[in-house]
């Protein structure tokens, strides 16, 4: 075996690590999702400083497919939404998450968002004040959409799936328990 001195291996060490946050940051220049991430952080910035669940309900349908959003949300239970009331509880949905950011979204300030890392499914964003957002992303014809985001370690649309589930689980299966809870 033949040894290496340290001050090698730290030099080593230290030029793979410059070379991953160069690459990091040459992805993140060349990120195809950039322009929607400033724009949606800026919308959210916007909705956190009226601080009102109409402003990031707005927000949310600009940047993001409610639809898919809403449905996905249902998890096993989607097959028991009636088609004739897909647009009430997609609506309903909207105005759910725009409460949620509302409450729990006061401090969001994202005017200028730091893109730190970046794929064609997630971009990872520095915030103002040093937190930090991911996106999860996709494509949608020409455009990106949002599909999630993490805040503070957690996964809205997850979160929401598992209200959702839960509320409809815990009412013995019935879709109706979630309409009485989306509209309280």
């Amino acid at each position: 075996m033949t040894y290496i001195p340290l001050c090698h291996t730290l030099r080593a060490l230290f030029a793979a690590a410059f070379l991953i946050l160069a690459a990091s940051q040459a992805d993140a220049a060349k990120c195809d999702a950039a322009g929607l991430i400033q724009s949606a952080g800026k919308a959210y910035d916007r909705a956190a400083r009226a601080g009102t669940p109409a402003a990031f309900a707005a927000a949310l349908a600009q940047y993001s497919d409610m639809n898919s959003t809403a449905m996905f949300a249902l998890g096993r239970y989607r097959k028991l939404l009636p088609k004739a009331r897909e647009g009430e509880y997609v609506a309903l949905t909207r105005r759910f998450m725009g409460t949620f950011m509302a409450k729990n979204g006061k401090g969001f300030r994202a005017s200028s968002l730091t893109i730190v890392e970046c794929s064609s499914q997630a971009v990872s964003a520095k915030l103002e004040g040093g937190g930090r957002v991911i996106f999860r992303v996709y494509r949608s014809g020409s455009r990106y959409l949002v599909r999630d985001m993490n805040i503070k370690s957690i996964w809205l649309v997850q979160q929401m799936r598992s209200t959702f589930v839960g509320t409809i689980t815990r009412e013995g299966g019935d879709i109706n328990a979630l309409f009485k809870y989306l509209k309280r």
